[in-house]
């Protein structure tokens, strides 16, 4: 269920990396931070753990009754969906994905915060660095 889960928010977060032109000038460093700072927010995390859970729902409404025939032995019956033929397998399997999208999207919100933290970091250490190299060349 959770390979699910991380695999539709992989998914999610590569698709604009996918279809951007490789020749791009990467993003400012500024709006990175304010993204890896918006991702943090509990607000933007709710929207987008709601987001994945409609996405998610929409591939669990996939039909797959008509490939019953071609796997006799299954429990998949003609007018069956991914969704149903797993909610007979474990009744309470929606409410696990959807706790699980949004436990997964919190902890995606937690590291992209850490993430903006320590980009300031790095940002104040290479400065730092960069004046001592400099009075060195003096």
């Amino acid at each position: 269920m959770r390979k699910i889960t991380l695999f539709v928010l992989a998914a999610t977060v590569a698709t604009p990396a996918l279809a951007r032109d490789r020749y791009d000038a990467p993003p400012p460093r500024d709006d990175m931070r304010s993204t890896l700072r918006a991702l943090s927010d509990p607000r933007a995390q709710a929207g987008v753990a709601m987001l994945l859970d409609q996405l998610t729902t929409a591939v669990l409404d996939t039909r797959v009754g008509p490939l019953a025939d071609l796997a006799p032995d299954s429990d998949i019956r003609p007018n069956d969906t991914i969704g149903s033929v797993q909610a007979r397998r474990d009744p309470a399997f929606r409410n696990k994905l959807r706790m699980g999208t949004f436990g997964a999207v919190a902890v995606a919100g937690r590291a992209a915060g850490d993430a903006a933290a320590m980009s300031d970091s790095i940002d104040t250490m290479a400065a730092r660095l960069e004046r001592i190299i400099d009075s060195y060349r003096r």
